[in-house]
């Protein structure tokens, strides 16, 4: 078990415990984290079903009430409506206890809940226990929550740090394939902005990886959740450059699940295939100063079956759905684009006309 901090002065910091069985030690962390005896634990069905038992005995353990909310299982349960209902439940419970609130899921639980948490009563306390693999490395940690509108995704949110993230590795036995897939889309990412040793082990390692070898896994996690935690550390409101190099693919990516009606391709395989885009407008651009690092991330992108191309979407709507990207200032775009592995270059007002090249060239 590990415990990584991170640190952002007084009580906004917090620990991410990462490890197997971590979940048994939530009567431990919970006395130290949050001042809460009422649990409102958002979840969808099926996370529900696998985890809300070991869950409830551990709050029960540290003497604290608690009921589920379930919201539906996909990217359409993070709207606006469905936020709406977990702040009107907290608000049923209001006054018959220290309320707080737990995302038990992947990434979609955890920006819907904690876009709830952070608005009701102007923010109660939250804690992160995100169960897929992308959540773990990346989406649970950092304070970012919102909801997905009609006219694009995550255009309503928050800065909204939990209490504590608990990344119990031993969740990650539960997942299919593609779940896995679409995490290591954010672990392939962490490793080109940040860490090439990330990327070493990544390629010598897949089947270590694919087999789901505890050792493996509580790695990828501990080591995503550290580079995050500095990132975070460093520009925790998004307000400057810093930060922004975690959106590494995720410009074209978002456009691809907008485009499609955030149906047909998950949150990580959007990702994957936006940063194959990324990297063709770096060279396109003459920005790329690594010649192999293109081949890399195709192969890297295989290995881990993600997809390649956006078959079946036209390019005109990838890049109309590309316009409404909340990145987007004053009209001018803003695109995370590499130099090298460990070393990204911000890059504003691109030509439409190469974004419309790359975005035929891969779909």
């Amino acid at each position: 078990m590990k415990s990584i901090k991170v640190h952002l002065g007084g009580e906004r910091s917090y620990p991410i415990i990462v490890g197997r069985g971590t979940i048994c030690s939530l009567n431990r962390h919970l006395r130290v984290s949050v001042a809460g005896d009422l649990a409102c634990i958002v979840a969808n069905a099926k996370v529900r079903r696998l985890w809300g038992r070991t869950l409830s005995n551990g709050l029960k353990k540290a003497g604290c009430r608690f009921y589920f909310h379930t919201i539906p299982d996909s990217e359409l349960g993070k709207s606006w409506p469905n936020a709406e209902k977990i702040v009107n439940g907290l608000s049923g419970w209001a006054g018959k206890g220290r309320i707080f609130v737990i995302a038990l899921g992947g990434g979609v639980t955890g920006d819907v809940a904690g876009f709830a948490a952070s608005v009701f009563k102007r923010g109660v306390p939250l804690i992160q226990i995100p169960t897929t693999l992308l959540a773990q490395v990346d989406s649970a940690i950092g304070g970012k929550n919102g909801v997905d509108l009609k006219t694009g995704k995550n255009l309503a949110g928050t800065f909204y740090q939990p209490k504590l993230v608990l990344s119990d590795t031993d969740f990650l036995s539960t997942l299919d394939r593609r779940q896995i897939n679409s995490g290591m889309a954010e672990v392939i990412k962490y490793g080109f902005i940040s860490d090439s040793s990330l990327l070493n082990f990544l390629e010598v390692g897949r089947e270590k990886i694919v087999k789901r070898s505890p050792k493996a896994m509580e790695f990828i996690v501990s080591r995503c959740s550290s580079i995050k935690a500095r990132y975070v550390e460093r520009d925790e409101f998004d307000t400057g450059e810093i930060r922004m190099a975690l959106n590494f693919g995720h410009t074209f990516g978002h456009a691809l699940e907008a485009a499609a009606g955030f149906r047909r391709y998950s949150h990580g395989e959007a990702v994957g295939w936006g940063m194959l885009c990324a990297l063709r407008l770096s060279e396109r651009l003459g920005i790329l100063k690594d010649k192999n690092a293109l081949t890399r991330l195709e192969r890297l992108l295989r290995a881990y079956g993600l997809p390649l191309k956006a078959r079946g979407i036209d390019a005109g709507r990838l890049l109309s759905a590309f316009g409404r990207d909340k990145k987007f200032v004053g009209g001018m775009n803003r695109v995370v684009l590499l130099e090298k592995p460990g070393r990204v270059k911000i890059t504003r007002d691109v030509r439409l006309s190469f974004i419309k090249e790359v975005l035929k060239k891969n779909s």
